[in-house]
């Protein structure tokens, strides 16, 4: 800071007295004018940018509520969007399986929140579970682009009928440990 104030002492006579050259301000005037057309000029340029921006966000925010709405909770797409197209009666069976299989998941989850030590078994049955719903997921797929295929669809029910089976056995060896004390 010494430096830069012996400076200004030192030749302070050249900031206090010396004039702008003729046409100093003239000059000034100029740029100043230039800035201010060329700022007004890129206003609409930001407006627009601020509109796209504004219409970007709306768009991913109505997509996602739209995608939230349309996902099932337990992690699984819809039964009304997996079983379209397809044979009512097999829809029937597929959404009475859909039901007694999410309460047995939400028995199993129950019992895991009495019975910490079961985290085990319940992940594992978790794990099979979402095999079933792959399968589930393949097998429907595949009766949609064949949906007389009666080999598909027996599929299709017995895969339903083996993960209602899996939960049940779950259920019931977490429920007879449980009633044994272990």
């Amino acid at each position: 800071m010494n430096k830069l104030e012996n400076f200004i002492r030192g030749h302070s006579e050249k900031f206090n007295d010396e004039e702008p050259t003729e046409g100093h301000f003239d000059r000034f005037e100029q740029r100043l004018d230039q800035q201010d057309v060329s700022s007004r000029e890129r206003r609409p340029v930001r407006l627009w940018m601020k509109i796209a921006a504004g219409i970007i966000i709306l768009a991913t925010a109505g997509l996602a509520v739209f995608e939230l709405s349309t996902y099932n909770f337990s992690g699984q797409s819809s039964l009304q969007q997996v079983t379209l197209g397809l044979p009512d009666e097999l829809v029937e069976i597929i959404t009475i399986y859909q039901q007694r299989s999410t309460q047995q998941v939400i028995e199993l989850n129950q019992l895991a929140q009495l019975c910490p030590d079961k985290s085990s078994m319940i992940n594992q049955t978790e794990k099979e579970v979402a095999k079933f719903d792959k399968n589930q997921d393949k097998l429907v797929n595949a009766l949609q682009a064949n949906p007389s295929n009666s080999r598909i669809q027996a599929a299709l029910i017995q895969n339903c009928k083996a993960k209602e089976s899996l939960l049940n056995d779950a259920l019931l060896k977490g429920k007879i440990k449980e009633c044994a004390g272990e």
